[in-house]
């Protein structure tokens, strides 16, 4: 399952909307039994580590760590706030 980040804004910084960006997701968007969801960066023109965060944090301890995957992206916020989340 694939979901498009760019729904919920261009810019995406603050941990509390990161967190209610989640909790959307959790609440409307059913994967199938091992399903992928797939976080997908394109239209977003800026990501930033809190607001990413927290929508990893809420959607891995929902599906697990494996099943939530971030697209690859040539956005630099992107590419630079998931450095910082890897730390």
């Amino acid at each position: 399952m694939k979901i498009r980040l760019e729904k919920f804004g261009e810019i995406l910084t603050s941990r509390q909307a990161g967190r209610e960006a989640a909790l959307v997701i959790r609440a409307y968007q059913r994967p199938k039994k091992g399903e992928k969801i797939k976080l997908d960066f394109e239209g977003v023109l800026s990501v930033g580590p809190s607001w990413l965060g927290e929508v990893l944090a809420v959607l891995e301890e929902e599906y697990g760590h494996s099943r939530v995957i971030c697209l690859p992206s040539k956005n630099v916020s992107v590419i630079e706030s998931l450095k910082i989340l890897s730390k």
